[in-house]
């Protein structure tokens, strides 16, 4: 397994979602290769801290105007020409 495979599915491997032949070979690269190994290990750290955070609810309108602007049928058109 090369480096851009191990990059490519590291999210694959840290979901426990991944083939088991494939799982042990990025395994092994991860033996072998420092730079990935740092890759995989700060991707989790950020999951595992993400996950740690406090989930506060976004405050008055902010929630409807954000998917208000993020509807793809609204893209181009200014809040006046609605």
């Amino acid at each position: 397994m090369k480096c851009k495979d191990v990059l490519g599915r590291m999210s694959e491997f840290l979901d426990a979602e991944m083939m088991e032949s494939l799982c042990e070979d990025l395994k092994k690269h991860l033996e072998q290769c420092e730079h990935c190994r740092i890759e995989v290990n700060t991707l989790e750290r950020t999951i595992q801290l993400f996950k740690k955070m406090p989930c506060d609810q976004v405050p008055g309108g902010v929630h409807e105007r954000l998917f208000t602007t993020l509807r793809f049928d609204k893209i181009g058109t200014s809040e006046e020409e609605k």
